[in-house]
């Protein structure tokens, strides 16, 4: 799957077992690309995953819109790997294939409130026109309910997402 060889569960030794332990305790497996990057650097691993603790328990960022931001943005800038992973996720939650295959014309269709989809537009908008973000932007997002550091947050994500995803794509076979 990567082009290096990579630490297996069973193979962890100390702090990479552990953290192994605490990945499969939370989310059920290990991803292969949190293989990836713990066998590389295991401190920017534990970095990223305090990180995403703290975005998937976001008090006004729905966790369920980040594999969506996610997919989008790996269909965007063509991260294989990523697309594969984040839309077998959203097909374990049940989303619609055609969502899924065409997402940028299915914004309005994801199983999200629609503050959240307010925030998903926004966050593209700044990421892929930032020439045309403007302040009457953010005033929508403040309408929704969201503030400087709600849409700071989001938009930090999208852009850790960007580099990691190129990380993984350079070491995918």
């Amino acid at each position: 799957m990567f082009i290096i060889d990579t630490i297996k569960k069973e193979d962890a030794t100390g702090k990479l077992k552990l953290l192994y332990q605490m990945i499969e305790k939370n989310l059920g497996f290990i991803p292969p690309h949190f293989e990836l990057m713990a066998t590389i650097d295991i401190k920017a691993m534990k970095d990223f995953l305090d990180y995403n603790t703290y975005m998937m328990t976001h008090t006004k960022i729905d966790r369920n819109l980040m594999p969506f931001l996610r997919l989008y943005i790996a269909q965007k800038e063509c991260r294989n790997y990523c697309i594969q992973f984040n839309t077998q996720l959203l097909q374990n939650m049940g989303v619609n294939e055609a969502i899924i295959s065409d997402l940028e014309n299915h914004l309005d269709n994801i199983h999200v409130e629609p503050t959240q989809k307010i925030l998903l537009k926004k966050v593209i908008k700044a990421l892929y026109h930032a020439d045309k973000f403007e302040k009457k932007d953010l005033e929508t997002l403040y309408d929704a309910g969201f503030n400087d550091k709600d849409f700071y947050d989001i938009l930090e994500y999208a852009t850790v997402f960007m580099g990691k995803s190129k990380l993984i794509e350079v070491y995918h076979k």
